[in-house]
């Protein structure tokens, strides 16, 4: 059995991830962090209309985690596996835990938080969850989970019950980290200036402003907007999430240092965090009251309002990395 003890990723209740959760989990168990795999969370995009009934919140599109940074930076491996059966069928799963664990990491499981039961979700509703797995014991057929978003340290679940709602997990190792810690400067240069990139830094606020227009002009439409108001919160709380995250980043990038700058945007983007989360809240009241265009113009103008912070405290961070 692994001793690793649950841990919050950021302070907020809801604005985390319970992947995010594991990962922080595990790093500060090896004794290093997790936030640089937060470097590309300043990015968003707003893709054009597929079908004509596509709704808004389907065409935004906000980063994952990186699993590049997360090596480069803190020396962990992170492997996401979507489970295909009969490949790997519950045989398989349980081998494949006996294994991990034996040697001495943890597994990140994911499976449907319908069927967990100190989940909110459970029996209500569809969704994903995930949890470290730190144990497993084949003869009572048992699987210990350490939750990080609930902050449970050990529970013991049926095997058999749980791997029929298993649908992805990822592995653990550790490696040499080929990037150092502590120097701001050649972190942004990386994860900031990367011509890459789909949208680059000065293009973020152009996609924001497209996805306010668009529910300016539209709104959020839905034949049942209560049932509708969980999906769309699901998706639409990437967006302070990635907001928080990339907060948490440029925290972590300059920990050791003193750069006024860097701390100033850093809470630029918490605040900018917050008040997505707030627009998003706003947005379902209006939905529920019939998304009236007088309703939607106040939070059109809120949105146009944080997008402009985002767009100076992007503008004010490329000035800064190519600052001699």
């Amino acid at each position: 059995m692994l001793n690793i003890l649950p841990v919050k990723s950021t302070p907020y209740p809801t604005l985390r991830s319970c992947i995010d959760d594991c990962i922080q989990s595990v790093a500060e168990w090896l004794g290093t962090d997790s936030k640089c795999m937060y470097g590309n969370a300043w990015q968003f995009s707003f893709k054009e209309q597929q079908p004509p009934d596509q709704p808004i919140i389907d065409r935004v599109s906000t980063p994952r985690i990186s699993k590049e940074y997360l090596a480069a930076y803190h020396g962990i491996n992170f492997t996401y596996v979507n489970r295909e059966e009969p490949a790997m069928d519950k045989s398989f799963l349980l081998d494949m835990l006996e294994k991990r664990l034996a040697g001495g990491m943890p597994v990140l499981v994911g499976f449907d938080s319908y069927s967990c039961p100190w989940c909110l979700a459970y029996r209500k509703l569809h969704t994903s969850h995930a949890c470290l797995a730190v144990g497993v014991d084949r003869l009572s057929r048992k699987i210990y989970l350490m939750d990080g978003y609930y902050g449970r340290p050990l529970e013991a679940v049926n095997f058999d019950e749980w791997e029929s709602a298993c649908h992805f997990f990822a592995e653990f190792s550790q490696c040499e980290p080929s990037r150092p810690l502590g120097q701001w400067r050649l972190a942004l240069e990386h994860t900031l200036l990367n011509q890459d990139h789909e949208v680059q830094p000065l293009q973020v606020a152009e996609h924001l402003r497209a996805y306010a227009d668009a529910y300016l002009q539209t709104g959020i439409v839905a034949e049942n907007p209560v049932e509708y108001s969980t999906y769309f919160l699901l998706a639409a709380n990437t967006l302070p999430i990635t907001r928080i995250r990339y907060s948490l980043f440029l925290h972590a990038i300059s920990a050791d240092q003193e750069v006024p700058e860097l701390t100033r945007i850093a809470e630029g983007y918490r605040i900018a965090g917050e008040m997505w989360n707030i627009v998003n809240q706003f947005m379902i009241k209006v939905m529920s009251r019939g998304s009236k265009p007088a309703q939607r113009g106040k939070i059109h103008k809120k949105m146009l309002e944080i997008i402009h912070s985002e767009e100076q405290l992007l503008l004010e961070l490329v000035q800064l990395v190519n600052k001699v």
